[in-house]
């Protein structure tokens, strides 16, 4: 992967469109590029900013009786001194006044074709899929890349009070390492567009991931099985919190360390 083909796919993997190979070989090339690890930060912090700034204004029907009276009325005279159909020849005026009507429709045509263009980008949520792939490809950068923790501890009390500051929420944090599942520590990740937590424990050679973050929807979301290319995940939403557990364990030792995570919650 070279600048050239980074820059033309890094709109896509910063929006969570490309699959988890092409996850991983954009997200490798900005790791050690400078200039290109520099514009996919400002593209996450352009679009971070976006989504927390622009509003959306929703036109009351009395605007929009407004404007479709302004489309498809004709001959409605033109109050602007410097148009004066009366000295024009009719066509002319006619002419003129349609000019006008789409004058003055002009800046809110350029708002549509803003949010036209935009739009997709600014406010499309995730898919199922894309976050899927977004989390898989998380979890394997992080045994990928030697970075599978930024405070290496298996004690909860010094991984907890690491994320303050770091996070604007709370994450909970537990140690089972008398269930089989130690913990080994935490880092911040980066999941449908949100910094999310992510707890790291062992199961003899095997990796847990835990990434936690908040939920985008409304209410808590069942329990569900999802798997790509060989590793397995489970999530849910409870009390205002999305939960993810990425791994390559058995599908029966990854859904014991599940029931501990969801009876502590």
């Amino acid at each position: 992967m070279n600048c050239s083909e980074t820059k033309r796919l890094i709109d896509a993997y910063v929006d969570n469109e490309l699959d988890l190979r092409g996850a991983l070989e954009v997200e490798g090339h900005v790791a050690r590029c400078p200039g290109c690890g520099a514009e996919e930060r400002a593209l996450r912090e352009l679009q971070a900013s976006a989504r927390a700034n622009l509003i959306r204004y929703v036109p009351s029907p009395e605007f929009e009786a407004r404007l479709r009276d302004a489309l498809h009325a004709e001959g409605h005279p033109v109050s602007v001194q410097s148009v004066e159909p009366s000295l024009a020849p009719p066509r002319v005026a006619r002419h003129r006044r349609h000019a006008w009507k789409w004058a003055a429709l002009a800046p809110f045509a350029a708002a549509a074709a803003l949010l036209v263009v935009a739009g997709p980008r600014l406010w499309r949520p995730p898919s199922e899929a894309s976050v899927t792939d977004a989390v898989i490809a998380a979890h394997v950068r992080s045994l990928l890349a030697n970075h599978l923790t930024d405070v290496a501890s298996s004690d909860q009390h010094t991984v907890k009070p690491w994320f303050q500051g770091k996070l604007d929420y709370s994450v909970s944090v537990t140690d089972w390492a008398a269930e089989g599942y130690p913990l080994v520590g935490g880092r911040l990740d980066y999941v449908e567009d949100t910094a999310a937590a992510a707890l790291v424990y062992r199961r003899a050679q095997h990796v847990v991931n835990l990434f936690v973050w908040p939920s985008k929807r409304v209410g808590d979301e069942p329990l569900q099985r999802l798997s790509r290319r060989g590793y397995s995940a489970y999530c849910w939403a409870k009390d205002g919190m999305h939960y993810w557990a990425v791994s390559d364990l058995n599908e029966a030792e990854l859904q014991k360390f599940v029931e501990l995570v969801r009876r502590r919650g």
